[in-house]
Parts: structure tokens; sequence; C-alpha cells
């Protein structure tokens, strides 16, 4: 009578046997020395990364800039600079400045946009 009630848990019996085959493995493995192997990362660098950045914004490491009656601040989207001037200052002669100080650093003047934007 004391068997059935011992299989009416299958459950039970289940973990009991699981314990016993775990113990006997751990068991047999107990003098074996694990190596402790950690795999090597090696991260490479995209190749386009660093283009992009230079191609988009080359005068990212420059800002921001300031010069007499004006400030360039930041890049407001890919090659779109954000010029911050004195309301008494001319936008023409500040444009020409801006284009000869990105000659100096050998970028198009073409390829970059001016937003200007009056100082109070």
């Amino acid at each position: 009578m004391k068997q059935k009630k011992f299989f009416e848990y299958p459950l039970i019996i289940f973990l009991i046997v699981l314990g016993i085959v775990m113990a006997i493995v751990k068991w047999q493995y107990k003098d074996v020395v694990w190596e402790d192997i950690r795999p090597t990362v090696i991260v490479t660098p995209s190749p386009t990364i660093a283009p992009q950045i230079n191609e988009e914004y080359p005068l990212w490491e420059k800002l921001p800039y300031q010069s007499e009656g004006y400030i360039i601040e930041r890049y407001t989207e890919p090659g779109t600079l954000m010029v911050a001037i004195d309301k008494k200052t001319d936008e023409e002669t500040i444009r020409q400045m801006i284009y000869e100080w990105m000659r100096e650093n050998q970028v198009a003047t073409e390829s970059q946009k001016l937003i200007f934007e009056k100082l109070d």
C-alpha cells in the first residue's frame, strides 16, 4: 500500500532520479582540471566610420570657432554649419571670412551650407 502512494507522485520520482544522476556525474568528474579558456575579443574598426565623419563633418574637430563678430557653433546636419553673428555685422562679410577659414582647413566651400542666426 505504501508503494502505491509512492508511485502516485511521478514528478517526485523523476526529480529523485535526476538528482542521483547529477550526483554520479559530479562524482566522476571531481578530479578533472578544466582549462579556463577565455576567447580573445578582436575589435576591427569599420572602414566606413571614420571617412563618413570626415566627409560629412569635415570641420567637426575645429568647432566651435570664434572670430570677430561671429561664432561657428555646430553642425545642424551633414554639411550645414550654424553661425551666430552680431546684429551689427554684415552677413556677406562674415560669409567671406568663413569661406577663407574653410580654405585654410582645406574644405571645399561649396560643400558646406551656412545658416546665420542673429545674436541679441
